[in-house]
């Protein structure tokens, strides 16, 4: 399958990694406005067409699927009109900036018949297979806990975590906060209670405590301001599960309260996108518009999620 990228900064260089540990797929061409022709990675790669402009890609006939991997406010856009020529699309994280936006992405899907995914590569790893036919060890879940903070002080100020129309901790790594949770616990959130941590119109740092309907909890944090172990903790009845760095699972550690320790590993082919490049390719193989592992409606429910932690939250602004 020829994959063209739109945007090609640091996660797009990642992504050329990833697909070279799949057989069937490959970079047909690159899109980008800041990229310059005499690029190492193009140097190396005479064979991959390079546009200054994202629409001479897409009327590329070649061109068989697009990895989208512009900053996040450009998403939208782009999908759209990628899926206006029936061109499959993954698309970094977020997907869009609201659940609202899902919507028109969904209307799309279905008035194009086009696949559309979010590239959220925990779901398609074999470490979070592992780990979901491992919570029957732990018995009924109590509570899940999931922490993503980094500190981005160091960043140009440019940097678009730092526009207010796009960035954000929220923003940024709220998919893999918060869609974790939901991928755990799927029943319906009764309440939420948050804080946002809001700088120069920048939400730098959030947590939220969920109540679900099964009497499950959850806690999630995320922060661009702040260094923090990224890790999760899922509390059962017989024990606890520890995750270090689930949102690209390759170990973790079952804890029972029998005393019996269990160590799993599970060694990454390729690199942590490479699992979600092969799922894509073989859904638009068989002709399927919607993954079933992450769903957009998936995709929906973490916006939806995101947006009630923000309406509901107590602000501290600085």
């Amino acid at each position: 399958m020829n994959f063209g990228i739109i945007g090609f900064g640091n996660i797009a260089r990642r992504f050329a990694e990833g697909i070279e540990a799949d057989d069937e797929g490959r970079i047909a061409a690159i899109a980008s406005r800041s990229l310059s022709t005499d690029d190492p990675y193009l140097a190396a790669h005479p064979q991959i067409k390079y546009y200054k402009h994202y629409e001479d890609l897409l009327q590329d006939p070649k061109i068989d699927a697009v990895y989208i991997a512009l900053t996040h406010k450009f998403h939208k856009q782009w999908i759209l009109q990628a899926m206006e020529h029936h061109i499959p699309v993954l698309c970094e994280k977020p997907l869009v900036l609201s659940s609202a936006e899902v919507d028109e992405i969904q209307a799309k899907r279905n008035e194009t018949g086009t696949y559309c995914l979010e590239a959220f590569k925990t779901k398609f790893n074999n470490g979070f297979s592992h780990l979901k036919k491992d919570l029957s060890l732990i018995g009924k879940i109590l509570d899940i806990q999931t922490s993503f903070c980094s500190d981005a002080s160091g960043m140009p100020s440019d940097c678009f975590l730092f526009d207010p129309e796009q960035g954000g901790a929220l923003n940024d790594i709220g998919s893999y906060v918060l869609g974790f949770i939901l991928a755990i616990c799927p029943e319906s959130i009764e309440k939420v209670s948050s804080t946002l941590k809001v700088e120069n119109g920048i939400e730098t740092y959030f947590s939220a405590d969920l109540s679900f309907s099964g009497g499950c909890t959850g806690h999630a944090e995320g922060a661009i301001d702040r260094r923090k172990d990224r890790t999760a903790f899922i509390n059962g009845s017989f024990g606890t599960i520890e995750i270090p760095f689930y949102n690209r699972i390759t170990n973790y550690t079952i804890r029972l309260k029998n005393g019996s320790v269990i160590e799993r590993n599970f060694p990454i082919h390729g690199n942590d996108m490479t699992m979600e490049i092969k799922t894509m390719i073989q859904d638009v193989k068989v002709g399927k518009i919607e993954n079933s592992l992450h769903t957009l409606n998936d995709t929906k429910n973490i916006l939806v999620l995101s947006e009630k932690i923000r309406a509901m939250a107590r602000p501290t602004v600085s």
